[in-house]
């Protein structure tokens, strides 16, 4: 519950600095992990929680280990497939170093986005939450920490999650 709520001066700051159309030639900043983790446990079937601030976020804990699991493919896929409709220019995936498997999440994710036609850089580092927060760019995370400090971010989870018709199995919270 307390990832899903947030007070009403941080969720209209999160607000004003949501990007709802994508422009093409975008270069995008994602948050690997963020991204990639809630895509899976909502194909997967497992509960999502819209939030107040317009995110979807999981339950699901990192805590420094991770491991591809039958879902990664559909969350990665499902990915490229969003960005390449969007005619985007470059994607580049952060992926957290201490994080076990953060190199093969990264090989999967550039092995995979090699169909489509615009670039993909894969940067794997300790500290992804700084690196996002002091990029000007366009940033793909549910990450409060990131949305509060940012210029400015896409919703690429509800996006995809709403073309998938996949919302109406999250839990609402408001």
């Amino acid at each position: 519950m307390v990832r899903s709520v947030s007070a009403d001066m941080q969720i209209n700051i999160r607000k004003q600095k949501e990007i709802d159309v994508l422009p093409e030639n975008s270069v995008l900043y994602i948050d690997g992990f963020n991204t990639i983790i809630t895509l899976e446990v909502s194909f997967s079937g497992s509960p999502v929680f819209k939030c107040m601030d317009g995110t979807v976020r999981d339950l699901a804990g990192l805590r420094g280990t991770y491991r591809l699991i039958d879902k990664t493919d559909s969350a990665v896929n499902a990915i490229g497939e969003f960005l390449s409709e969007k005619k985007i220019k470059k994607a580049v995936f952060y992926l957290d170093a201490p994080v076990s498997n953060s190199g093969r999440l990264g090989q999967k994710i550039k092995e995979s986005f090699q169909k489509y036609d615009f670039e993909t850089e894969i940067i794997i580092i300790n500290e992804v939450d700084y690196a996002l927060k002091q990029t000007d760019g366009i940033i793909v995370s549910s990450d409060a920490i990131i949305l509060d400090n940012c210029k400015n971010w896409y919703n690429l989870v509800r996006k995809i999650l709403e073309k998938e018709n996949l919302l109406k199995k999250s839990y609402i919270i408001y």
